[in-house]
């Protein structure tokens, strides 16, 4: 989805990714076959504790992704993990409202129904479940 930052100011960045650890290591490889930057799991990533497990989530750095540059756009962006991708869609029947494709409906139904579609599909299983996740 093509979207103006300039109109959202990057709000998808504000959403925290949350992933399993293999996620982690695969958009780890990624980054650094694509980018040449090596990722720190300790430095971009924290724990986060649900109901089915542990996970990690993406740093936020004063409420916006660690990833984001100064220009507010992503650094990883080709690599970017599927939450991100996904965006607008937060859960399988759910999208972020606040969104202004969303709230203008610039996003066709079609893509939504794919976006969310690739939600029930790509998500794993136990992060779909979670209901609250506590940072540790």
């Amino acid at each position: 989805m093509d979207c103006d930052i300039r109109l959202c100011d990057s709000l998808c960045c504000r959403n925290c990714a949350v992933l399993t650890g293999e996620e982690v290591a695969e958009l780890i490889a990624k980054v650094k076959k694509e980018y040449a930057l090596e990722l720190d799991p300790k430095k971009y990533f924290r724990k986060a504790k649900g109901e089915q497990g542990t996970y990690f989530a993406a740093k936020m750095i004063k409420g916006q992704c660690i990833f984001l540059n100064k220009e507010k756009r992503c650094r990883i962006y080709r690599c970017r993990p599927t939450l991100c991708e996904l965006y607008p869609v937060i859960d399988v029947d759910a999208v972020d409202e606040r969104c202004p494709a969303v709230g203008k409906n610039k996003l066709p139904a079609d893509m939504l129904a794919a976006l969310k579609k690739r939600y029930s599909e790509e998500i794993d299983d136990r992060i779909k479940l979670e209901q609250v996740f506590k940072f540790i």
